[in-house]
């Protein structure tokens, strides 16, 4: 990821990237034309950070965004640190709540990919996996969807999923993963030890060797036409039932 840039837009998710990664901020685009509190907020935390600050036109701003929804706020910046699985142990040890991830079997679609990101942020996830090389890359379309959740979820690229999940099992991570075949009911299970759900493709589901790393396989029960849910609203399902299990 080193080297690649992209844009985020919207007072939230910039505010999110300059409290979290200041570091990867190169430079903030503000509208001129706009009395905005929240923007001149932003404006004084970028100069203090040593940021440069641009106001520019409306019609400037929505083509460097790629379109008019950033709330007159667009920030250039560059891609996110990722962890990797023995630096994603090290973060959880010792931590007095149990873990909850999110692994992503190769969600291709960057929209999909952002807004799981902004599900396992709502959530409380601690990161979310995905094999590097098959996967919606890091760039300004995911990072719209995410709203923020790029810097405030962990990030773990891996170059072996399977490999991976065998080390978040040997580390003793419950894995379960979601099919529609699966024998298992989502609200059976028990999320409340360390927990990894696992989703798939958008079209294929999960691939082989993922499901046989799975310690269990659920389905997320259907009572309509519709026999499967998006990717993304079967993460925010699934995290929000683990959620809620340890709530109790």
């Amino acid at each position: 990821m080193a080297g690649r840039e992209l844009v985020v837009g919207g007072v939230h998710a910039v505010r999110t990237a300059l409290a979290r990664a200041p570091g990867d901020a190169l430079e903030l685009w503000l509208r001129r034309d706009r009395d905005h509190a929240a923007a001149d907020a932003l404006e004084t935390t970028a100069r203090g950070l040593g940021i440069a600050v641009q106001r520019v036109g409306g019609e400037a701003l929505d083509k460097r965004y790629g379109d008019s929804h950033h709330q007159g706020v667009v920030l250039r910046r560059r891609a996110p640190a990722t962890l990797d699985v023995p630096a994603l142990l090290e973060r959880l040890a010792g931590r007095p709540d149990p873990a909850l991830l999110l692994i992503l079997d190769g969600v291709q679609d960057p929209r999909n990919f952002g807004a799981c990101l902004r599900a396992a942020d709502g959530s409380g996830a601690d990161a979310v996996v995905y094999p590097r090389d098959k996967s919606a890359p890091l760039g300004s379309v995911l990072a719209k969807a995410a709203s923020g959740a790029v810097d405030s979820v962990g990030l773990v690229a891996v170059a072996n999923l399977a490999r991976a999940m065998s080390e978040l099992a040997a580390a003793g991570i419950w894995i379960t993963g979601t099919a529609h075949d699966a024998p298992g009911d989502l609200y059976a299970a028990d999320f409340r030890a360390p927990a990894a759900l696992v989703l798939g493709n958008e079209g294929s589901g999960l691939r082989r060797l993922t499901r046989e790393r799975c310690d269990a396989l659920v389905r997320i029960p259907m009572h309509g036409v519709v026999d499967s849910l998006n990717v993304a609203t079967a993460a925010a399902v699934c995290l929000y039932e683990a959620r809620r299990q340890r709530a109790a």
